[in-house]
């Protein structure tokens, strides 16, 4: 069909075509040129064995795999700050993957009061003390317990099983 000398059919498809292009485009832009090197930089943080990136709504979940006796504060830090620097705030999400077991899960259920406590009222020798009593008592002789103004960190570690939790202070959230 044709409308002042024009074919209509030709125009639509060349407009279709040039949209389709334009999305792949920016879709290769984006994996190649933005996102393939912040995968490269966050992988060689020392303490992150594997990354691996999944769709979150409107943004990106970064799923990081650490390593066992990793220091937790340190690399959760390094991960923030290069993720801070190439997405804006509230499109990323980190999730931390460990290797726990159900004595550690249940180690943490535990003293996870104790945190939410201390975080509420600012009792953080008592979160020491509680985390370590918990943790003698379980036979968990390699633990670690890091507070900063952000976040308190939480590690467990037995028998090559490992947990990593990381608990937001004043609400912040993790992205």
């Amino acid at each position: 069909m044709k409308i002042k000398g024009f074919h209509v059919g030709i125009i639509a498809a060349a407009a279709l075509l040039s949209l389709v292009l334009f999305f792949v485009g920016q879709s290769l832009y984006q994996r190649h040129f933005v996102l393939n090197p912040i995968l490269k930089e966050l992988g060689a943080i020392k303490g992150v064995e594997g990354v691996q990136v999944l769709p979150a709504g409107e943004g990106k979940a970064f799923a990081f795999q650490l390593a066992a006796g990793a220091d937790l504060a340190r690399v959760y830090g390094e991960i923030e700050g290069k993720l801070r620097e190439s997405f804006r705030k509230g499109t990323h999400a980190i999730i931390l993957r460990d290797r726990r077991n159900k004595d550690l899960d249940l180690l943490y259920h535990r003293v996870h009061f104790a945190v939410y406590e201390a975080i509420a009222r600012g009792n953080f020798v008592s979160l020491a003390e509680k985390v370590a009593e918990e943790a003698r008592s379980s036979g968990v002789e390699d633990y670690r317990l890091t507070i900063d103004s952000k976040r308190v960190y939480l590690q467990f570690a037995q028998d090559g099983y490992y947990l990593y939790e990381v608990i937001p202070r004043q609400g912040e959230d993790r992205g």
